[in-house]
């Protein structure tokens, strides 16, 4: 078995789902599970399948239905669009160095020096502001439902 190709078992234990749970998502079309060989039946999930199961995780706490989540999952732009997914996921991406960064200021050096700490806080202002636009430009090209 190749390196971050799961059985739908390894997948579940994984990603702390329910076989059943992980079936179900494929069969909703969540989930697109790469099929090794013809013929056997066997189904093999990705590392890939792993983050959209974060996502699909993050976007039921916050209580979208399964159907929006499809939607947000699925690419309906030309085909070297983001998806809405990747768009969130890079989003998220972002921010996390973003918070990285801003923590590293703070506890190194700069944060003594205060032309310094500002000339980093207004760096970070405005990629947060950038990532606040992406944000805003995406919601807005989301279909109503």
């Amino acid at each position: 078995m190749e390196e971050g190709s799961y059985t739908i078992g390894e997948f579940a234990r994984i990603t702390k789902l329910n076989p059943r749970t992980v079936d179900f998502y494929t069969r909703q079309g969540l989930l697109h599970p790469e099929q090794a060989r013809r013929g056997h039946g066997y189904r093999h999930y990705t590392e890939g399948d792993c983050h959209r199961i974060a996502l699909i995780k993050q976007l039921q706490a916050q209580k979208f239905s399964l159907q929006e989540i499809r939607r947000v999952l699925r690419p309906d732009g030309p085909p070297n669009a983001l998806s809405a997914a990747e768009a969130i996921e890079r989003v998220t991406i972002d921010l996390e160095k973003l918070r990285n960064f801003v923590q590293e200021a703070r506890s190194s050096a700069l944060a003594t020096d205060q032309p310094a700490m500002r000339a980093v806080a207004a760096e970070a202002l405005q990629k947060a502001t950038a990532l606040c636009s992406l944000l805003v430009t995406l919601l807005q090209d989301m279909p109503l439902l």
